[in-house]
């Protein structure tokens, strides 16, 4: 079912870009209807209405709208003040910010009702989400689990997998376990039973994952096409809607082969200089232009610093998909339950689905 988003503001001109965003954003996966006629406005609510998202210029609001069946509310205020109204069920925005700050507080505030019906797919097939960086420090890893745990707070199947060659992401994990049945020689070897001696090496955590290798992968001689056969052997199991697979740094043949055979590409980068250059070198040796499978995320955003995705000219025309404030190791307990209840990472759960 398609999501039912109503924009109401006598200033057509306001509202374009509003609904152009939402419609860049959901696509058919949503229903918009703009209104900008006061007494047009009040004759569409005189007949009952099923609204999943209501955007109203706090001046054309009616107390008389509360006995629809709207989910959410957001008012769009002149003045620039907290969310907050003195009604919960009403939330205020900014009506003069970025249109894509408008977009984040909608999609940030949606109650959990909402999310869940735009999260129903209409196939069953697994979609593999590759998480990439072309740069090192990036928190590709935090944010590949960060996204695998909101995808299952949505109620959906999820594995993570790490290709990576030194395996440490039980970091953030409370089992500490390391794979001992001999997976790796199942995996090398491209046993036809796969599927079924992998179950024994997964273990659950708000969302199952492969267990870490102890030694580094390549004493094995596990090769990233190793997994691609895995990933072709689970979606043939159906027994996950969703998987990640967390990857290295390096741009190889082997990693663009990946980049094709998954569904998603979640590119990961940062806001500094270096971080940047290397998203050029990536953009100019990869097509990255299909936005239906390519999602650009910048990771450990401070507004202090120097924002040089936007002044480089190579990438300020990219789209972000979401910018994810750095954390505070210090004062924040990283586990994956936090990672999967904090709202950046529910947002991207939110696009992917």
């Amino acid at each position: 079912m398609a999501l039912s988003i109503v924009l109401c503001d006598e200033d057509e001109r306001y509202l374009v870009p509003l609904e152009l965003k939402f419609t860049e954003e959901f696509g058919e996966k949503a229903e918009i209807i703009v209104i900008t006629d006061k007494e047009y406005l009040k004759s569409f609510f005189r007949t009952p209405q099923n609204i999943d998202v209501l955007i109203i210029n706090e001046d054309l609001y009616d107390e008389e709208y509360e006995k629809q069946d709207i989910s959410n509310v957001f008012l769009l205020s002149e003045v620039d003040n907290s969310m907050q109204t003195e009604n919960m069920i009403l939330k205020r925005i900014y009506k003069y910010t970025s249109v894509k700050q408008i977009y984040n507080d909608v999609v940030n505030n949606m109650s959990s009702e909402t999310l869940k019906t735009v999260g129903d797919r209409e196939n069953n097939e697994t979609e593999f989400i590759m998480v990439y960086s072309p740069s090192g420090g990036s928190g590709n890893t935090l944010v590949s689990m960060g996204i695998a745990g909101a995808l299952s707070k949505c109620n959906k199947r999820v594995l993570f997998i790490s290709t990576e060659v030194l395996q440490g992401f039980n970091y953030y994990l409370s089992n500490n376990e390391y794979i001992s049945n001999n997976f790796e020689k199942h995996l090398h070897n491209h046993s036809e039973n796969i599927v079924e001696v992998l179950k024994g090496a997964i273990r659950k955590e708000c969302f199952d994952y492969l267990l870490p290798f102890r030694q580094a992968t390549n004493s094995y001689n596990i090769k990233l096409d190793d997994y691609r056969y895995l990933l072709e052997s689970l979606r043939k199991s159906g027994d996950y809607d969703y998987i990640v697979v967390d990857t290295s740094c390096e741009l190889s043949n082997s990693k663009t082969k990946l980049m094709s055979f998954c569904h998603k590409v979640i590119v990961v980068t940062m806001q500094n200089k270096v971080s940047t250059a290397k998203l050029e070198r990536l953009i100019n040796n990869i097509d990255c232009s299909d936005r239906n499978k390519f999602m650009f995320i910048c990771n450990k955003y401070m507004d202090s610093e120097v924002n040089y995705l936007i002044k480089n000219p190579a990438t300020n025309n990219l789209t972000i998909g979401e910018y994810i404030s750095n954390f505070n190791f210090v004062n924040n307990d990283l586990s994956v339950e936090f990672l999967a209840n904090d709202k950046q990472f529910k947002k991207l759960a939110y696009m992917i689905i």
